[in-house]
Formats: structure tokens, C-alpha cells, sequence
């Protein structure tokens, strides 16, 4: 399957990204929330007295889980338990 690309960790890297007719658009940190799962805005909090930049954001939702895969797996857990 696919994944969301970034090039963070390289020099220069411009974060994620996805092709729309050809051209390459690099994702908002609202739309990488949204595919995880998460509430519009969850990761644009203070920090250091300063608004989160775009990249710690885009960190910390690369750090975490979808929030509809982890209910999905937790309720397989649950249900298997459920049957011994």
C-alpha cells in the first residue's frame, strides 16, 4: 500500500506531499491531521510561548497512530479476549 511521503529528514526536505494533475502539493498540517484522524487544529498548540511551527506539527502527527486503526485493533483485541 502507499504511504505519505516525506523528505523531512533530508537537507532541504519540504515535508509531505501529494500529485494533483501532474503538479505536487505539499499537504497542510490540517489535511495530515485529518487523514490520522484527529480534530481539525489538534497540533496547533503553544509552544515556547509561540504558536507550533508547520514542522513540529508535521512531527507529530508523522509519530502517531490513526486514530480509527487503533480503535479498529483494540476492538479485535477486545474480542478475541472476550472469546477465552
Amino acid at each position: 500500500a502507499a504511504t505519505l511521503g516525506t523528505n523531512g529528514s533530508q537537507a532541504g526536505g519540504i515535508g509531505p506531499q501529494v500529485m494533483i494533475n501532474m503538479a505536487v502539493r505539499r499537504l497542510t498540517p490540517r489535511e495530515c491531521e485529518r487523514l490520522q484522524g484527529f480534530p481539525d487544529d489538534y497540533t496547533n498548540i503553544v509552544y515556547r510561548g509561540k504558536p507550533a511551527a508547520d514542522a513540529l506539527r508535521y512531527k507529530a502527527l508523522g509519530n502517531s497512530m490513526a486514530c480509527n486503526v487503533m480503535t479498529w485493533i483494540f476492538g479485535r483485541i477486545n474480542a478475541e479476549a472476550s472469546h477465552q
